[in-house]
C-alpha cells in the first residue's frame, strides 16, 4: 500500500485511538476536576480557539501552491512559496499575541458576572499559555504543509498518535499532585512544542526541504491571500458553529452549562473527525489534477467514492449513537451530563449531509471556487449566533444545539448542494448512490432498535455486548447488500496489509 492508502488508514486508526483515549481521559479529568472547572477549561479553550484561525487559511493554501510546484517540478518555486509563507506566518504570530492581549483585557467584562474570583484568575493564566501556544503553532504550519504536500502522511499520523497517547498519561500523572485545569493546559503546550520540533526536523533532515526567498513575488502573495481569504472565512464559521455555543452559555448560564454542552460538542467533533480524517490526504492530488487539467469526470469519481466510504462509516456511528448514546453518556460521564445526548443527536442529524460531502470542500479549494461557499457560511454563521442567544437563555444548551442544527441544514444541506451542481459535481448521482446505501443503514438501525428494546443494556458489560452485536449486524448487511466491489476490495487489501505486518 502507498503513502496515500496507508495515510488514510492511519487517519482512521488515529481517530479510533483518539476516541478510545477520550473514553478514559474525560471521566478521569472529571474525577480530578469539578464539573465547573472542567467547564472553565472548555470555555477558555473555546475562546482562544478564535485566535487559531488567524493563520487566515494559509495552511491549505501553502499545500495547494506547493503541491502545484511539485507537480511542475519547479524547485525554485517550491523554495520561494515556503519562504514567503514563513515570513507571512511570523508576522501573523506577532498579531496573535497582540490580539490575545486585547482579548485578555475583556475577560472580566465578558464573564465577570458568571465566574468566581478564583475561576477568573485560573482563566487568565490558562489564556496566557494558550495564546503563546497558538503564536508558536501558526508559523510551524509551513513545515506541516510541506510534509503534507510530499504526501508523507505516515509520519504526520504517527506523530499525532504518539501525542494522543502521551497527553492523557502525563496529564493524569500531573493531576495527582496538582488537580487544576491549568495543569492540563501546561502539559498540552509542552507536547505541542515537541510536535513542532519534530515536524521541523523531519522537513529539514529527512525530506531535505529548503526555504529560500528567491523573489518577493507580489502576484503570488496576492493570489495566495485571495485563495486563503475564503478558507479563513470557512475556519471562522467553523469556530462559530462549534465554539460560540460555549461562549454564549458561559456568559448566560455559567461553567456547569458549558460542561454539559461541551460533552455534546466533543462527541460531534469525533463524528466530524471520522469524516474529515481521510480528506487531507486527497488535497495534494486534487491540486495536481486542477493544475494539469480540468477533468471533472475524474473528480466526480473521487467525490462519489469518498462520499460512499464516509457514509458507510458515519452510518454505523450515527445509528449506533441513536441506539446506545443515552446509556453511553450516563456510564461515561454520569447522569449530571446526560442531557448532552439529545443535544448531540439534534446536531448530528443535519450534520451527516455535509460530512459525507467533505471532499467537496477540497474540490472547491483545489479549483479555487470556494468563495461562494464561504459567503454562504458567513450568513449562516451570523444567523446561528443571532438565534442561539435567545434560545440559550430559554432552553440552555439544547437551544444552542437547535440553532446550530437548523443553520447546518439550510447552509450545508440545501444551498451548497445547488452550488456543487453548478460547478459540475454530479449531485444527483451522488445522492442516488447514497440513497441506496441509506436504505440498508436504516434497515440495520431498525433491527438494532428492536434488539435494544428487547435486550435493554444497563451496564458497561451489556453495553459492549450490544454494540459489538450491532456492529456485526451492520457490517454483515452492508457487505451483503450495500458495498460495491471497490469498497470490498479496500477492506480485503487492508486485511492483507496487516496480515503481512
Amino acid at each position: 500500500m502507498n503513502q496515500l492508502k496507508v495515510g488514510a488508514l492511519l487517519s482512521y486508526v488515529n481517530m479510533a485511538l483518539h476516541i478510545l483515549i477520550g473514553l478514559v481521559y474525560v471521566p478521569l479529568l472529571l474525577h480530578y476536576l469539578t464539573v465547573e472547572e472542567y467547564g472553565l477549561y472548555q470555555l477558555i479553550g473555546s475562546l482562544v480557539a478564535y485566535l487559531s484561525v488567524m493563520d487566515f487559511g494559509l495552511s491549505g493554501t501553502i499545500t495547494r501552491y506547493y503541491s502545484q510546484r511539485i507537480a511542475l517540478d519547479d524547485k525554485q518555486g517550491q523554495e520561494n512559496v515556503l519562504a514567503i509563507a514563513l515570513i507571512i506566518y511570523l508576522v501573523i504570530g506577532v498579531l496573535v499575541v497582540v490580539a490575545g492581549f486585547v482579548l485578555y483585557q475583556f475577560l472580566d467584562l465578558l464573564y465577570g458576572a458568571t465566574l468566581t474570583l478564583q475561576e477568573m484568575a485560573s482563566a487568565k493564566s490558562m489564556m496566557i499559555l494558550l495564546i503563546i501556544n497558538v503564536a508558536l503553532t501558526i508559523p510551524s504550519n509551513v513545515f506541516t504543509s510541506a510534509i503534507t504536500s510530499h504526501e508523507q502522511f505516515v509520519f504526520l499520523r504517527v506523530v499525532t498518535m504518539v501525542r494522543s497517547i502521551l497527553n492523557p498519561i502525563i496529564v493524569i500523572a500531573v493531576l495527582q499532585f496538582r488537580a487544576q485545569a491549568l495543569s492540563v493546559v501546561q502539559v498540552q503546550v509542552v507536547l505541542n512544542i515537541l510536535v513542532i520540533i519534530s515536524n521541523i526536523w523531519y522537513s529539514r533532515h529527512k525530506l531535505k526541504i529548503k526555504i529560500h526567498l528567491h523573489s518577493f513575488d507580489g502576484a503570488l502573495i496576492k493570489s495566495m491571500f485571495a485563495f486563503a481569504f475564503f478558507i479563513f472565512l470557512n475556519a471562522m464559521v467553523d469556530q462559530v458553529y462549534w465554539k460560540t455555543g460555549q461562549l454564549i452559555l458561559g456568559a448566560v448560564s455559567g461553567t456547569a452549562a458549558v460542561a454539559v454542552f461541551s460533552i455534546a460538542i466533543m462527541i460531534v467533533t469525533y463524528y466530524i473527525q471520522f469524516s474529515t480524517a481521510v480528506n487531507g490526504v486527497f488535497l495534494p492530488r486534487l491540486s495536481k489534477i486542477a493544475a494539469i487539467s480540468d477533468d471533472m469526470d475524474e473528480i466526480n469519481v473521487l467525490f462519489l467514492k469518498v462520499g460512499r466510504i464516509q457514509f458507510l462509516l458515519l452510518g454505523i456511528i450515527f445509528t449506533g449513537f441513536f441506539l446506545f448514546g443515552q446509556l453511553f453518556i450516563q456510564l461515561w460521564v454520569g447522569d449530571l451530563l446526560s442531557e448532552s445526548y439529545l443535544m448531540t443527536l439534534v446536531i448530528m442529524i443535519p450534520l451527516t449531509i455535509p460530512l459525507i460531502q467533505n471532499l467537496g470542500i477540497l474540490i472547491l479549494q483545489a479549483k479555487n471556487k470556494h468563495a461562494f461557499r464561504s459567503l454562504v457560511y458567513i450568513v449562516i454563521a451570523v444567523l446561528n449566533v443571532i438565534v442561539s442567544i435567545p434560545l440559550a437563555k430559554k432552553l440552555g444548551g439544547l437551544g444552542c444545539a437547535i440553532a446550530t442544527s437548523a443553520c447546518l441544514f439550510i447552509g450545508n444541506g440545501i444551498v451548497i448542494n445547488f452550488y456543487y451542481h453548478r460547478i459540475g459535481l454530479n449531485v444527483s448521482r451522488f445522492f442516488y448512490e447514497i440513497g441506496k446505501l441509506a436504505l440498508v443503514v436504516i434497515i440495520a438501525g431498525a433491527i438494532g432498535y428492536v434488539g435494544v428494546r428487547w435486550y435493554e443494556p444497563s451496564s458497561w458489560g451489556t453495553f459492549v455486548i450490544g454494540v459489538v452485536a450491532y456492529a456485526m449486524l451492520y457490517a454483515l448487511l452492508l457487505w451483503l447488500f450495500g458495498m460495491n466491489a471497490y469498497e470490498k476490495n479496500l477492506v480485503r487489501s487492508g486485511i492483507k496489509y496487516f496480515r503481512k505486518r
